[in-house]
């Protein structure tokens, strides 16, 4: 791997992701400390902050390669070259060019003019234009055939990266592919393949009215990017909020999306790095849709956050302030009662709400609209002390009723 970081900026949220991806697979890497060219360039300050990430470089205690270059200029691309054939040196990789090819698929996506477009990553063997691929347990012809480039060739040989036109299906990030010489071989391998356990896709079961499902469909420009989307979006669910993707695939927002928004309640359609027509969008307006669209996956997820955040309900948090009792009631008309009573513990504030307790019993609900002392209006009363009030219940006070007085404080849900 080669971990890309701007020197003249810092340590990113993504950096520290591919940082993670990079641990957690073991892999071999080195560090290109890119845009050296910048004025405002620091690559000391970024080794510091990547000495913060566990990440040692060479001449900071650690191991790790780290090559300062300019991809604008070119400075110093061929010292990370030499860098990069070092680390596959000592990995002492292997492979036979003599044999068919095998790989992994590595990116995919939707052309409009071209069709499914897929690039491999040969790991072992040759692969010719001529040849029939299996990916997964799909038989495909290879109509185009291109290096990383764009250009048209007839063969690669292990480790180069090539790109593959008129695939019949969008293959999955990570799937294995074979070569075959003959429709036939490749159709024998298929037969030979274990037969697939079919999962059926069981929608959730809210068991409590309290759990908020958001639904999602999601469109992204290559399958890289739908698959990193996916799993960043499962990153926000918790007890209380469960994320379905109802759908997921490449390509601009269609109409069709819409209207599989418009059959199912509290949907958001999220498209990374797609467009959507102004038809397209004039439908989802009619219908009430929510389309949130972006070209940076960072500033993307964090405008979903934001409309995730709406959805969760806030936190009533109950704060006790005192305990009162009521010694005299004065009048009752309707819900308004005037009373008195003596602060038995804390102190009591204008404004609280009160549990009405009685023989050791809540046998109601109300609220101290007003408090008065010595005739005086007053916004609290100490303990010790007694006061008149204006109680809002619709239970009548009786004297020797206790007063359980709190306050609630509404605290806004994060993620």
């Amino acid at each position: 791997a080669i971990l890309v970081v701007a020197a003249d900026e810092s340590v990113k949220p993504q950096t520290k992701e591919a940082i993670a991806i990079i641990l957690k697979n073991k892999l071999p890497f080195a560090i290109a400390l890119n845009k050296i060219d910048r004025a405002e360039a620091n690559p000391e300050r970024i080794k510091q902050e990547l000495a913060k990430e566990n990440i040692l470089v060479e001449g900071y205690g650690g191991n790790v390669p780290c090559v300062a270059i300019s991809a604008k200029t070119g400075a110093h691309m061929d010292d990370l070259l030499e860098t990069v054939l070092l680390l596959a040196e000592l990995e002492e990789l292997s492979a036979d060019p003599y044999l068919h090819a095998q790989g992994v698929v590595i990116e995919s996506h939707l052309d409009s003019r071209r069709g499914v477009v897929s690039t491999l990553l040969i790991q072992n063997g040759t692969l010719m234009k001529r040849n029939i691929l299996v990916i997964g347990s799909n038989k495909e012809i290879i109509k185009i055939f291109e290096d990383f480039r764009g250009t048209p060739i007839e063969t690669a040989g292990p480790s180069s990266p090539v790109r593959v036109v008129g695939l019949i299906k969008i293959p999955d990030i990570g799937e294995s592919f074979r070569a075959f010489a003959t429709k036939e071989e490749a159709e024998k391998f298929i037969a030979s393949l274990p037969k697939e356990v079919v999962k059926e896709k069981t929608p959730h079961r809210v068991k409590n009215e309290e759990i908020i499902i958001f639904n999602i469909i999601l469109k992204a420009d290559v399958s890289g990017s739908q698959e990193v989307m996916e799993e960043s979006l499962k990153k926000f669910e918790t007890e209380k909020l469960k994320i379905t993707i109802l759908a997921s695939g490449i390509g601009n927002i269609s109409e069709s999306d819409v209207k599989l928004a418009t059959a199912t309640k509290l949907v958001t359609i999220i498209g990374f790095r797609v467009k959507t027509a102004a038809s397209v969008k004039e439908l989802a307006d009619t219908y009430n849709i929510h389309i949130i669209t972006g070209d940076i996956i960072y500033e993307l997820l964090d405008r979903v956050k934001k409309d995730l955040v709406e959805l969760l309900p806030p936190i009533v948090q109950r704060i006790d302030c005192g305990v009162a009792k009521i010694l005299k009631i004065f009048k009752h008309e309707a819900s308004e009662q005037i009373a008195g009573g003596r602060v038995e513990q804390g102190m009591i504030k204008k404004g609280c709400s009160a549990d009405i307790r009685r023989n050791k019993n809540i046998v109601g609900k109300g609220i101290l609209k007003e408090l008065q002392q010595n005739k005086n209006a007053v916004d609290q009363v100490e303990k010790g002390l007694e006061f008149g009030t204006m109680f809002i219940s619709k239970t009548p006070l009786a004297e020797g009723d206790v007063l359980d007085l709190y306050q609630e404080e509404i605290i806004k849900q994060t993620l």
